[in-house]
């Protein structure tokens, strides 16, 4: 008996305009965020990246063979 009462109060919660809207603020805040990092990772890739380090290039490969 006990456990159908607490099933019927939270199911009275979450059909409740005030749960709804808390569900509501946080999609819309993850989907900000996710838009956010979506954004973040195309800046970072659009960026020209320039190695520290040049690569090694032997060299007997600029002497040209005879």
């Amino acid at each position: 008996m006990l456990t159908h009462m607490l099933d019927l109060e939270l199911q009275k919660k979450i059909q409740s305009k005030e749960f709804e809207h808390s569900v509501d603020q946080a999609v819309q805040s993850f989907l900000y965020d996710l838009d956010f990092m979506l954004l973040e990772e195309q800046h970072s890739l659009t960026r020209t990246r320039r190695p520290l380090v040049k690569p090694f290039v032997p060299q007997e490969s600029l002497i040209p063979a005879a």
